[in-house]
């Protein structure tokens, strides 16, 4: 299991003591979903916290019939549906896996317990909130900034092995533009690369 990946993960933000992660990791449960499986739907409330051991992941929301993909999570990715786990509303994107994923899934409840518990997890808690926005606003602005033939070079010089992963669909949603033009785009730079 993944775990060891998943407490360095969170130790490279602060240092969590033994006895902290001990009773952390008595409210983890491992989920497995299968390919095309619904983690969370529109509508739904998110009252998890996932790592992902291994697969992948996309979330998206329907706009006129037609989905758009926002985000992808893969291995050792940490996330939640942001809005809906802190507001507890209604989840506004449905998650999807992609493949098959294996998810260690921890509840809001037990999280908040451990805020309360220990000054070292509500400060994790707080600066893990922190490094995502920051990365989030970043990768926002390198996104909206960018041609999409620089995102799509982005993402594969990123994450290479999701190009393999994603059906092309998704890359192209994710990057805002048709499959017929990423398509284009795949095309132009396999020849430059001839």
């Amino acid at each position: 299991m993944n775990i060891e990946i998943f407490k360095n993960i969170l130790e490279s933000v602060t240092p969590i003591a033994e006895t902290e992660w001990l009773n952390f990791e008595q409210y983890f449960t491992c989920r497995k979903l299968l390919k095309n499986e619904t983690l969370w739907k529109e509508g739904e409330i998110c009252n998890h916290l996932v790592f992902i051991k291994s697969g992948l992941i996309y979330c998206y929301h329907n706009k006129v019939e037609k989905e758009i993909v926002t985000n992808l999570y893969f291995e050792n990715a940490i996330f939640y549906d942001d809005y809906s786990f802190i507001k507890q509303e209604p989840c506004v994107l449905t998650y999807v896996a992609l493949e098959i994923t294996e998810l260690i899934v921890i509840p809001r409840i037990a999280l908040y317990e451990m805020f309360d518990k220990y000054k070292s997890f509500e400060r994790l808690g707080r600066m893990m909130v922190e490094r995502n926005h920051t990365i989030s606003i970043k990768e926002q602005l390198n996104f909206n900034g960018n041609k999409a033939e620089e995102k799509y070079l982005n993402l594969v010089v990123k994450q290479p092995s999701l190009i393999q992963r994603l059906p092309l669909k998704i890359i192209a949603s994710y990057l805002n533009i048709t499959p017929e033009h990423l398509s284009r785009i795949r095309k132009k730079l396999t020849t430059s690369n001839s």
